[in-house]
């Protein structure tokens, strides 16, 4: 009679733990999926950051190509104050050479529509350059506000990792050895 009611209590075991059987099966898929999405948000967030450097490389090299066009308005002031030099020197100079000197002040006006395009041209790219900064920033709020996003989701899943390994241990603390 006693192995009768071994029996029975085995299939009674046996038929109230296989739900939990299935449910600690369903429990580890998750555990998977949620190690495979924390993977994968790991190397989301690796992407960000180099995309990041890539911003900032991009801003260093922004900023060198102003100080050469800087450099180079200094230079065309430079050389505009020559002309305007050689401009007094022909003046004072001889009579016959009127002709050259109207040859001269047309090149001087080229030169002055030339500087008038360039620091056009300047103006639109400083513009040019507080836009892409302005984009640039707000590029990084952005890269900001997803790696906040992403650290809050990824404590998110560990908490519940740790609740799931939690009802794990739960539900294998109260199996018979």
């Amino acid at each position: 009679m006693s192995q009768e009611l071994r029996d029975l209590l085995r299939s009674v075991l046996k038929e109230e733990l296989h739900p939990v059987h299935e449910r600690l099966d369903r429990v580890e898929q998750m555990q998977q999926k949620l190690s495979s999405d924390v993977g994968q948000i790991q190397k989301d967030v690796v992407r960000l950051q180099q995309g990041q450097q890539e911003l900032r490389n991009d801003v260093a090299r922004l900023q060198q190509g102003q100080q050469a066009l800087q450099q180079d308005v200094a230079q065309l002031q430079q050389g505009q104050r020559a002309l305007q030099h050689d401009v007094a020197q022909l003046q004072i100079g001889q009579q016959k050479l009127e002709r050259d000197m109207t040859a001269m002040k047309q090149t001087l006006g080229n030169v002055e529509r030339t500087q008038e395009k360039i620091l056009e041209e300047l103006r639109i790219s400083k513009n040019n350059q507080a836009h892409i900064l302005h984009d640039l920033t707000s590029i990084k709020q952005s890269v900001d506000v997803t790696v906040t996003y992403l650290q809050r989701r990824t404590d998110v899943m560990f908490d519940k990792m740790i609740e799931h390994e939690r009802e794990i241990l739960n539900l294998k603390s109260h199996l018979p050895n």
